[in-house]
């Protein structure tokens, strides 16, 4: 479905974020080795074709999730991560062997948990895939954070990172407000 053919704003505002951070994940991409330091110093683009990372596959699996539910429910969402799972988009040690758990019949709410020593994981992804999700609840902070949160916990446990993610939603929800920003 596209937005041009889905009359819900929600779902426009949410696939304009995406394709943004889609863009900015497979530049970025592009940048993060340390062969790339020479054009960054020229000031100059890779070669495409370029490819997007694990945070854009992953934040299409939540623009999904929102426009099948309206909301963010926990297990279709981390089932839509294992589904959409290909280790080589670059995702982080950790979530790369949970999606595989997952795949196999493993629980995420018991994999997440344990996970570092049963710290969990307080890494930047569940923060590098929300701001679509920020996008959507356009206006509503509080419902992005809420949302945020939600949607952070089935890879990210560790409190830092699930602040993080209702951090940055909370910010996108801002900037895509009808009011413009504050």
């Amino acid at each position: 479905m596209t937005a041009d053919t889905n009359p819900d704003p929600r779902v426009a505002r949410a696939l304009a974020s995406l394709r943004g951070l889609a863009v900015g994940d497979a530049l970025g991409a592009q940048f993060s080795h340390p062969g790339s330091h020479p054009l960054l110093r020229r000031r100059r683009l890779p070669d495409g074709p370029w490819r997007w990372t694990d945070d854009t596959e992953m934040a299409s699996s939540v623009v999904a999730a929102l426009a099948a539910d309206h909301r963010v429910d926990q297990d279709r969402l981390v089932d839509a991560f294992a589904r959409r799972h290909d280790s080589a988009r670059g995702y982080g040690r950790g979530t790369d062997w949970l999606l595989a758990q997952v795949r196999a019949g493993g629980d995420w709410r018991d994999l997440s948990v344990g996970m570092f020593k049963g710290h969990g994981s307080w890494g930047n992804g569940a923060a590098m895939r929300v701001a679509p999700l920020g996008a959507w609840y356009a206006g509503d902070a509080e419902q992005a954070t809420h949302q945020a949160e939600i949607s952070a916990y089935p890879t990210h446990q560790h409190r830092e990172a699930v602040v993080g993610a209702m951090a940055v939603a909370a910010a996108a929800a801002l900037a895509a407000s009808p009011a413009g920003p504050p």
